[in-house]
């Protein structure tokens, strides 16, 4: 176990190619495929809602984001820094699709245009911040910064929608409790990365921070499926 620092990086060679960190690529490459499958499942439970159409937008671009996330790390030789920037846009991005749906259950209007606004100034603000990260920082010293604005925004919209809205919408519909488990699920994440906590080198901070982001995406596509079928039973209610 290392702490503070992280381990060497994993090199090997594949079809002529020098190549870095196969941990890392598997662990985004799977968070790539559950994401896919997810987008498919939540695109079929209701074409025409908006919950269910935000949220297949969320991991289209989230599964998509770790994909290029995962490619980075194992092209990194070839790609560099700027093979990394990519996936922080889309992180930011998928978060925004995230928060859209979940506000968009809000039975306040007025409430519901405030977060909305809310969450546009914020992907505003976010956007700039990382382009501004990207020119002015030193990420060839320590790319490590670049993922701190990503980090921040996605605390922020995970925490006021999977945690504040969840749980005024659990009230109503319990399946939402799920969207609520998610969030303390990934807080040991920011620990693992700011600390440099390196279980081995095969399982170093980044595969840690991906096997928490694997587990709390399972608990959002429950809280999703657990909604389709409140909606469901909703409109067999109103047909009776």
């Amino acid at each position: 176990m290392l702490i503070g620092q992280d381990f060497d990086k994993i090199e090997f060679e594949f079809l002529g190619l020098d190549l870095l960190e196969p941990n890392s690529f598997i662990g985004d490459f799977l968070i790539f495929i559950v994401a896919m499958v997810f987008a498919y499942k939540t695109f079929r439970f209701g074409k025409q809602n908006v919950f269910f159409v935000n949220w297949t937008y969320f991991f289209l671009i989230f599964g998509v984001g770790f994909l290029l996330g995962g490619l980075s790390h194992l092209l990194y030789n070839y790609w560099g820094i700027p093979g990394k920037t990519p996936s922080w846009y889309l992180s930011i991005l998928a978060v925004f699709f995230l928060e859209k749906a979940m506000i968009s259950l809000h039975q306040n209007k007025g409430r519901k245009r405030l977060f909305l606004t809310l969450s546009k100034v914020k992907l505003g603000l976010a956007l700039v911040a990382a382009l501004a990260v990207s020119i002015f920082v030193d990420l060839e010293a320590d790319y490590s910064k670049g993922m701190q604005v990503p980090t921040i925004n996605s605390t922020i919209g995970l925490a006021a929608t999977l945690g504040f809205l969840a749980y005024t919408y659990s009230k109503k519909i319990k399946g939402f409790k799920y969207f609520l488990i998610s969030v303390p699920i990934l807080i040991p994440a920011a620990f693992f990365q700011a600390m440099k906590i390196n279980f081995h080198p095969w399982f170093d901070k980044n595969d840690a921070t991906h096997t928490l982001i694997f587990i709390s995406t399972l608990f959002y596509f429950a809280g999703i499926k657990s909604y389709a079928k409140y909606v469901s039973k909703t409109k067999i209610s109103e047909n009776a």
